[in-house]
């Protein structure tokens, strides 16, 4: 595996079905090329979802935190690059830029862990990949401390688990729990201003027939920007399943 092995680029361009209601590229499309990226790249290093599957394990994303700088336009091609930025213990982190031809658009991070799926219990990354498996460089330079609860939840909407949300693992993809937090957020923000920070931390699974009740709450802020923090929770047990923070700009 070579310097070059370790480092991936792909182009997406912006589909109209991929845009919001004022022309810009969705967050969740964002989020699914950053996705859709590693897995191609894990894949050409031997060690995708499917090739871990063969030996009864699979990745599962632990942690987020995505900058945007910049949101496209419909019609826009993007370039992702993407590369596995470091491992140890339980975790793997990789990483991702995405730029077009006016720039920078966004930079993000990101840790994941391998499961195995007979223990349902993490497996340590170097016990797997016992090759040099970094690019000594990070996107973001995120050590991933824990994420604030909320302290109250001012806003609560509730969504309920539907095949379409699924993925290769039977449980709802990482990008669906974001919308859901998204959701949350009251109108007057929602529809005039845009997620400019994503962070996410992801603490336990939602399949499908679930309820889940999205909440936030706006805490308060120094630069003037909107920031909330969300929890997405189970809603017949109260379980917590994913703790965010988002920070929003005018659009």
């Amino acid at each position: 595996m070579t310097a070059e092995d370790l480092i991936f680029h792909k182009e997406y361009p912006v589909h109209s079905y991929e845009t919001d209601l004022r022309g810009f590229v969705k967050p969740i499309a964002l989020l699914n090329y950053l996705q859709d990226s590693a897995g191609e790249h894990a894949g050409r290093l031997g060690l995708s979802v499917i090739d871990l599957f063969k030996r009864k394990m699979t990745w599962v994303l632990s942690r987020y935190h995505v900058e945007v700088h910049r949101y496209p336009t419909m019609g826009a091609r993007l370039e992702v690059t993407t590369w596995p930025s470091g491992k140890g213990g339980y975790y793997a982190t990789r990483d991702f830029e995405v730029a077009d031809g006016d720039g920078a658009v966004l930079s993000a991070t990101s840790s994941w862990m391998i499961i195995s799926l007979e223990r349902k219990q993490p497996v340590k990354v170097d016990d797997i990949i016992d090759v040099p498996y970094a690019v000594e460089r990070r996107a973001l330079d995120d050590p991933f401390p824990s994420l604030p609860v909320p302290a109250e939840h001012e806003a609560e909407t509730l969504f309920r688990v539907e095949s379409a949300h699924l993925d290769w693992n039977r449980h709802v993809n990482n990008a669906v729990y974001v919308q859901w937090a998204l959701e949350a957020v009251p109108a007057d923000i929602l529809m005039k201003s845009r997620p400019v920070s994503i962070e996410v931390s992801y603490r336990a699974e939602a399949l499908y027939g679930d309820t889940v009740r999205s909440a936030a709450h706006r805490v308060p802020e120094e630069t003037g920007s909107p920031v909330f923090l969300h929890q997405i929770l189970k809603a017949s047990t109260g379980d917590e399943l994913t703790r965010l923070r988002t920070r929003w700009e005018h659009a």
